[in-house]
């Protein structure tokens, strides 16, 4: 008799490669669909904070009558950072019961005893070698004895130090609602992050003082001219706006804009150029350190000499300090911090007259693909491209107190749509249907 074996019911070797091969081809088509999913969520989470921040704003108005200041708080004539916050708190210290973080707030306002104060003029004392770019450096550990200048305890006074004191609790950690998830950046050497910055409109000259100014050993405010002359955005350093003084519309005027924070990478973005030069430098061309990118890598800054227009001559000057950095202390009026302008569009690079202490072109930023998303004074939240318009000269100079023509004070920004956007009462027409 002649029997039959059982049929054979497996792969051949050929069949198995086959369909190995179009579960490739099935996860390679996929894969880029659920990473742009992730990052709608992401982009979507993102906009959400900024309304939650746009509307703590909104209610800190209905409740004083005022914006909150973007440059308050705390000051004494020996401008000693330990004992007072030095007029920097940002606005964004002012909102806090109005975001859900009443606890914080309520622990700023009281009086708090702590370690003895470790700022970054500590840090810079104790690693005169620490550069910006170079985060792989031996960072201070900075809970350690040998990185605190003494170890008794300080009394820190009422609404806290400077900003930039690291002892201080209270202006350490991340507030969720000041961060977006698409931005990666986490922890040290940043203080404390945020993503969300005030619009101090399309005017450089003076907006890193604002009207309060520290001059031969007391406070006075002997800024009141210039930012009368300058101070065209939704926020004035250092002074008082209201929902009311915005003629031009709140719906047609930024109120504020996204800004990532730094990687380390030298990125233009989040790492500013400085001492770029003032009346021979940003104030008469906004352009200045358009030259001054990797020509391989153009979203970073030069490692090496940089292209003059003639010639190849010079190098990128970058803050030393790590900790001077976009983004990095929610805290600080500073403009790097916590500011942005509508010069150049966003994703632009950031390029200062001074140090990174002072001002610059601070264009708005983002992870996200394109653009960036901004606040309107109405509460909107709208997603400007790049491309968006900003005038037919790229490099025009900017408003300043002694110009003259197109860029005297009260003129209409001279940077387009982008630059009407930003000012607050400079009478510009904005076609609130325009596609952005």
């Amino acid at each position: 008799m002649v029997t039959r074996g059982k049929p054979f019911s497996g792969f051949t070797l050929l069949e198995l490669v086959i369909v190995v091969g179009v579960l490739g081809i099935l996860v390679g088509l996929l894969l880029p669909a659920v990473q742009a999913a992730r990052e709608a969520a992401r982009r979507m989470s993102c906009s959400n904070n900024l309304k939650q921040v746009a509307l703590g704003i909104h209610q800190y108005h209905t409740s004083f009558r005022i914006l909150p200041p973007h440059g308050t708080g705390t000051f004494n004539h020996a401008n000693d950072s330990g004992t007072s916050n030095q007029f920097r708190l940002s606005f964004l210290v002012s909102i806090l019961p109005y975001i859900g973080e009443t606890p914080r707030w309520e622990a700023i306002s009281r009086s708090y005893e702590g370690d003895a104060p470790l700022n970054d003029v500590a840090v810079e004392k104790a690693n005169p070698n620490l550069m910006e770019t170079d985060w792989e450096a031996d960072l201070p550990d900075w809970d350690s004895d040998d990185s605190e200048p003494e170890k008794a305890t300080h009394i820190y006074p009422p609404m806290g130090p400077s900003p930039s004191i690291r002892a201080y609790p209270f202006w350490r950690g991340e507030i969720p609602c000041y961060r977006c998830p698409s931005d990666p950046g986490r922890g040290e050497p940043a203080l404390g992050r945020t993503n969300y910055a005030a619009c101090l409109g399309d005017a450089i000259e003076g907006l890193d003082e604002g009207r309060w100014r520290f001059r031969e050993s007391k406070w006075e405010p002997s800024g009141k001219e210039q930012m009368l002359a300058t101070g065209r955005g939704m926020f004035v350093p250092r002074g008082i706006t209201r929902l009311s003084d915005v003629t031009d519309g709140l719906s047609s005027t930024i109120m504020l804009g996204e800004i990532n924070t730094a990687l380390g990478d030298k990125d233009t973005r989040t790492t500013p150029s400085i001492n770029n030069g003032w009346k021979d430098g940003i104030l008469t061309n906004v352009s200045t350190c358009k030259m001054q990118n990797d020509p391989e890598r153009p979203v970073f800054w030069s490692r090496g000499e940089v292209w003059n227009g003639d010639s190849f001559g010079g190098t990128v000057s970058l803050p030393r300090l790590s900790t001077q950095a976009r983004g990095f202390r929610w805290s600080d009026s500073m403009p790097l911090m916590t500011g942005f302008n509508t010069i150049k569009p966003p994703n632009n690079e950031l390029c200062f007259g001074g140090a990174s202490e002072t001002i610059g072109v601070l264009p708005t930023s983002s992870r996200h693909q394109g653009g960036a998303h901004v606040a309107m004074g109405d509460g909107a939240i709208i997603f400007l491209t790049d491309s968006i318009d900003w005038g037919n000269d790229s490099e025009s100079g900017t408003v300043t107190l002694d110009g003259t023509g197109q860029l005297a004070p009260g003129q209409e920004s001279v940077f387009g749509l982008w630059g009407a956007m930003g000012t607050r009462a400079q009478n510009e027409v904005v076609d609130e249907n325009l596609n952005f």
